[in-house]
């Protein structure tokens, strides 16, 4: 049985049940079988009615779209697809490759994690874009696999103080045909679409008007001048006399600089909002003399609470805080001990909250805030939360959402690490917490694939975290950091803690070159994303933005477009002095020496020495 959607095709086969996608006579996605269908087609609502032993499905047929939505009482129900393609989107991975194919994600519950067992990061989205300008986007809670393995894997517990699987096993690379090419969506009344494009960019325009966009910028001053934090250079060993020193060595060494961050941990408690008076004896006078030479001033939050603190006993008695089944404060495990969180779901908890952070402003003169965590991991599955119980919230993501939503609604000076369904929000979302090293397993290769799968699920302000990683396993080399700020040097934003004065000369001197590449850059990007919120159109994107057919730019991991004129091929690789580099269709000019080149084309072994950062500018179409 066929359905025409010109140029499109459905085709539904009997025993077993599939359905099978075309473009013209391009195969395009593929379901796996179910057995024993009947099927009924109403021609009134466009809509066809699969039957099956323990299920029923209804597909209807939409303009540019096909909607299916099963019903059952099997909690194992999955809906198996086969892409003729790569996939995209979806959001951040411990071990993060591009395309999404390139590795074998285990099924799992799509939620928003920190150290996900499964490779799950801070910032998910239930959508994924496929090469041939399909995307599926689900609207129900989903438990998905991506191109698993074929083999059995250990599974690994999520438990923050516990070893778990390496990073590059997080998820593991497909090496070749180790994965079964099925994106798996499970859930028992499982919804969700698929939008008809006639390639990824389309594709992605098509998602975006379902998912919105930002109609506003975070503050200019964050595009043009680097951020400066603490965390990475001094952990949580600082002070008033730390901080001021810093600043003052930043200035010294004449970097730019707009944002100073005071991370972990200027508080005596977490979740108390007053600086330890022993290590900042005067915070108001010390943000002062930061606000003197230009600086603005943030300081570190996030939703936990410790035990001790005098915040856990009000929230307690106001009822603010996630409850366990006793409906007592439920002390979950964090990165530093055992906290409670805050019911971001409970608009009181979320104006108490609120109150407090504008106290501390009007005490201090802070300018705003660095949020931390939010992720659903966090929230226990057998947790009272007032989302749940009223049934506004359907998921443990709902908690990420409404604490984005709380932070966007009302702070713009600002960083924040998690998100679901949050793209509208005009503010940064930061990369998880790099490490120190070259790799994709959260290394510096992981820059460029994260950045534009947040990219393409429609978040275009991403800070692409600290430079040289957090350094908590080792410190990053000269090289490291060199080649870290050259990749840096033309995304939205920079943000530097380790210094790179602390490594020597040559690399103080080219961090700095390309700490002020980005300034000379800036209003370009300023303009990309003032563009951003009026067409949603991404800052970073894919080479294939280009080139919409061409196999090489599908598959390209470590360069990238700067809107759609500008093209940055950074080094990510140790000792590397020379690097092949694709040029998409236009004639192209290189930055450094004005040579031109015609493309599409292939330019090996190009220069890069240590002091080189390729980009090229694209003069004619």
């Amino acid at each position: 049985m066929d359905f025409d959607l010109s140029p499109y095709r459905l085709a539904l086969s009997h025993e077993p049940f599939t359905f099978t996608l075309y473009r013209d006579d391009e195969l395009l996605l593929q379901s796996q079988p179910h057995d024993e269908p009947v099927i009924a087609w109403e021609e009134k609502t466009r809509s066809i009615q699969i039957t099956l032993p323990s299920a029923s499905l209804s597909i209807t047929l939409l303009e540019n779209t096909i909607n299916f939505r099963w019903q059952s009482n099997n909690q194992h129900l999955k809906s198996k697809i086969q892409n003729r393609g790569h996939w995209y989107g979806q959001g951040e991975l411990i071990h993060q490759r591009w395309p999404l194919d390139r590795v074998m994600q285990p099924e799992t519950d799509l939620i928003t994690c920190d150290n996900g067992p499964t490779g799950l990061l801070c910032i998910q989205t239930p959508a994924w874009l496929s090469s041939n300008g399909t995307v599926i986007l689900a609207h129900t809670p989903v438990r998905f696999a991506l191109n698993q393995s074929k083999q059995s894997r250990a599974q690994f517990k999520w438990d923050l103080g516990a070893e778990q699987a390496p990073f590059d096993q997080r998820p593991p690379a497909d090496s070749g045909d180790d994965g079964d090419g099925l994106l798996t969506l499970g859930d028992p009344n499982l919804h969700f679409e698929i939008l008809l494009q006639p390639d990824l960019p389309s594709a992605y325009r098509a998602l975006i008007a379902r998912l919105g966009h930002p109609r506003s910028i975070p503050p200019a001053g964050l595009f043009t001048h680097p951020t400066w934090t603490t965390w990475a250079r001094h952990k949580s060993d600082i002070s008033q006399a730390i901080v001021l020193r810093f600043a003052h060595e930043v200035i010294d060494h004449g970097y730019p600089y707009h944002a100073l961050e005071i991370d972990a941990r200027w508080q005596t408690q977490y979740g108390d909002l007053d600086f330890d008076p022993d290590r900042f004896p005067n915070p108001k006078a010390m943000i002062d003399e930061l606000h003197a030479p230009g600086f603005k001033v943030t300081a570190w939050v996030m939703p936990f609470l410790d035990p001790q603190a005098a915040a856990f006993t009000e929230a307690t008695a106001k009822g603010y805080l996630v409850r366990n089944s006793n409906g007592e404060p439920y002390l979950g495990k964090w990165w530093d001990g055992y906290s409670s969180l805050l019911d971001t779901t409970n608009p009181a908890a979320l104006d108490w909250f609120l109150a407090r952070l504008r106290t501390l402003q009007d005490a201090t003169g802070l300018d705003g805030f660095k949020f931390d965590a939010g992720e659903a991991i966090f929230l226990p599955e057998d947790a009272t939360w007032l989302g749940r119980s009223q049934g506004f919230a359907r998921t443990r993501n709902d908690y990420t959402h409404h604490y984005i939503d709380f932070v966007a609604k009302n702070f713009a000076l600002t960083e924040v690490r998690s998100g679901w369904h949050n793209q509208s929000a005009p503010i940064f979302f930061r990369q998880w917490d790099k490490t120190s090293d070259w790799s994709y397993a959260n290394g510096l290769r992981s820059v460029i694939p994260g950045l534009m799968s947040l990219s393409l699920t429609g978040y275009p302000f991403v800070l692409p975290d600290m430079i040289g990683g957090n350094a908590y396993h080792e410190a990053p080399n000269a090289e490291l950091m060199i080649r870290w700020t050259q990749l840096n040097a033309l995304l939205p934003a920079l943000q530097f803690s380790i210094a790179p004065w602390d490594f020597g000369e040559e690399c103080d001197t080219l961090c700095r070159k390309y700490a002020e590449l980005h300034t000379e850059f800036a209003p370009e990007i300023l303009r990309l994303a003032e563009a951003a919120t009026r067409s949603g159109e991404p800052i970073i994107r894919p080479l294939f933005w280009l080139a919409p057919y061409d196999a090489r730019a599908f598959v390209c991991d470590d360069e990238f477009l700067l809107g759609e004129d500008i093209l940055v091929a950074p080094v990510i690789e140790a000792g590397q002095r020379a690097r092949d580099i694709y040029l998409p269709p236009g004639t192209w000019r290189a930055h450094e020496n004005d040579q031109t080149f015609d493309g599409p084309i292939d330019l090996q072994d190009y220069p890069t020495p240590l002091e080189t950062l390729p980009i090229f500018r694209r003069l004619t179409q």
